[in-house]
């Protein structure tokens, strides 16, 4: 019989690997038939251990954001992390409508632009470059119309001021 920690330890790893099978069938089997007793167990830790259960879940979701977000890029728009990191190489890590720099945004203020008819990925913008498309429906029109309406008024302003 094993004495150390170690040799328990590797005596539980073998006895592991070798009833694998059988210990997952047991483990799905009993689940099954303890559904109740489980989930009634699960609330009773929850209720007992909110606080804490909330501080580790922020202390894991402040230390795994990269994580977060290659899931959600992956989930929301089929990106894997690959992809994401060959749009930024492409881009030089920057906005594709401004210009700014990633490297000086938070990782929430870079997004995934997309088109909301054909869900094709167009580039990475920064938060404020995707607002914008965003209250504009992505309408070139409006966009065309509010391009010549900056225009005439910065005209209008630089007028004003020589006069």
């Amino acid at each position: 019989m094993p004495q150390s920690k170690e040799q328990i330890a590797a005596y539980h790893k073998e006895y592991y690997e070798t009833n694998k099978e059988q210990l997952t069938a047991y483990k799905k089997e009993y689940r099954k038939n303890n559904k109740e007793q489980i989930a009634a167990y699960r609330k009773e830790y929850y209720e007992t251990n909110k606080e804490q259960i909330a501080a580790y879940n922020k202390r894991w979701s402040g230390n795994n954001k990269e994580y977060l977000a290659a899931q959600h890029r992956e989930k929301k728009y089929g990106i894997s992390p690959e992809d994401y990191d060959t749009m930024l190489k492409e881009q030089d890590n920057k906005c594709k409508i401004c210009l700014v720099s990633f490297t000086t945004l938070k990782l929430q203020n870079i997004h995934v632009d997309h088109c909301h008819t054909t869900n094709q990925i167009r580039g990475l913008l920064c938060s404020c470059c995707n607002g914008g498309l965003g209250f504009f429906k992505d309408n070139t029109e409006t966009l065309t119309n509010a391009i010549v309406y900056l225009e005439h008024t910065h005209r209008n302003e630089n007028e004003t001021r020589t006069n």
